[in-house]
């Protein structure tokens, strides 16, 4: 049997480590992607018992309290795993394709059915297997999205599902209005959640109850120029970070910075992305979401859980999370469904064992039972004096 090998994965950090990480890569090339800076400061501090449960689960753990964890600090360097190509799912194989001249990648996310344009043609598909460095092809159809030009983003089906693939060389459009030409950004962002000077579990969280205005804003300022500006970081301004999840553009939980001092930031497009609106359609901006909205709490980029697996079978993991309780007896134990290969390889190849503390990421809910059917990864952690640490 093959052993999957370790790697860095890309995660979705507070603003200041990326910025942090930013700043250490200054002196290399300015043209280097955003998230693969992000992926080697992946790391996520939390502390207290109130934040806890909102971090292992997104909402109270059914069947427990809001206060059963010990205070401690829950410190994650996120590890990922070359996978071995028959441990792969299609979207991880798969994820180039050139089309008219232009190179397509893909970061594996799924885009809807009515999102969908004509189609576009059939092409072949490039996946590298990055252990045995062997390369493979494979027809699929891809189609155009909706609202988006087919030289930014094109969409592939794969074994019945969609996914996003995006331009990927760096071609920055010389204005906001150009961007705008290129991407009907008001149908295919929705601007929801906010958050003030940051987006960590310590700042204040907003939800917007209508983003018109700030489209409506941001089409105004049509001539606002690209500044290509890699010293640039919102660290040292105020602020507002507003949160992008879009399936036409491929990303999740990405960020959108709108600076008082008149910038326009975003990640949504890999690379760095400013824009120099102006400090008055910055302010209109920040004026109306102060007025319209209401305060929110805090949204982990993704659901966790920590705990020992106790049980491991050929359709699920149990996992106990009795070791974070103040009180051992306010344990949980959670049944993982291994049916998705994105968790069953990890089982499956031996990453995680019987007896060993892990934490689980999943994309769904927990239901009455303490089931979990939408489990995605797994990464060994060592508990130690309070707190739990993923190994690099």
């Amino acid at each position: 049997m093959k052993i999957p090998r370790f790697s860095n994965a890309i995660g979705n950090l507070d603003e200041d480590l990326v910025e942090a990480a930013a700043e250490r890569k200054k002196k290399q090339n300015h043209l280097l992607k955003l998230g693969s800076i992000a992926a080697c400061f992946a790391v996520i501090i939390v502390v207290g018992a109130l934040v806890l449960p909102s971090l292992l689960g997104g909402e109270p753990t059914p069947g427990g309290t809001n206060d059963r964890y010990k205070d401690i600090n829950i410190m994650a360097g996120e590890s990922g795993i070359v996978w071995p190509w028959e441990y792969q799912t299609v979207f991880e194989k798969y994820t180039e394709v050139t089309i008219d001249g232009i190179v397509y990648r893909s970061h594996g996310r799924l885009v809807s059915e009515e999102l969908l344009g004509d189609l576009i043609g059939t092409y072949t598909v490039l996946g590298i297997d990055e252990i045995e460095g062997d390369r493979y092809t494979e027809k699929f159809e891809v189609y155009q999205l909706k609202y988006a030009d087919k030289s930014q983003l094109v969409a592939v089906r794969m074994e019945g599902s969609c996914y996003t693939f995006k331009r990927d060389n760096y071609e920055p459009p010389h204005t906001l209005g150009e961007l705008f030409k290129l991407v009907d950004l008001p149908k295919a962002i929705e601007l929801k959640r906010f958050s003030v000077n940051g987006d960590s579990p310590n700042k204040k969280h907003y939800t917007l109850s209508n983003d018109d205005y700030v489209w409506e804003v941001l089409a105004g300022c049509e001539n606002a120029p690209f500044v290509e500006d890699e010293k640039w970081v919102a660290h040292d301004r105020e602020y507002y970070s507003f949160t992008i999840t879009s399936e036409t553009l491929g990303v999740y939980k990405v960020a959108m910075y709108v600076t008082v001092d008149g910038y326009l930031w975003t990640n949504a497009f890999d690379y760095q992305y400013l824009f120099n609106i102006g400090e008055d359609a910055a302010s209109k901006i920040i004026k109306y979401a102060k007025e319209n909205s209401t305060e929110a709490e805090y949204e982990p980029y993704q659901n966790t859980i920590v705990g020992k697996i106790t049980e491991i079978t050929d359709e699920y993991i149990l996992l106990d999370d009795s070791i974070l309780c103040a009180n051992p007896d306010d344990g949980i134990t959670y049944k993982i469904l291994l049916n998705d290969l994105r968790i069953s390889r990890y089982a499956e190849s031996g990453a995680i064992r019987v007896g060993e503390n892990v934490q689980i990421t999943y994309e769904g809910e927990i239901d009455e039972s303490n089931t979990i059917d939408s489990a995605i990864s797994a990464s060994d952690v060592v508990i130690s004096g309070g707190d739990v640490l993923i190994p690099e």
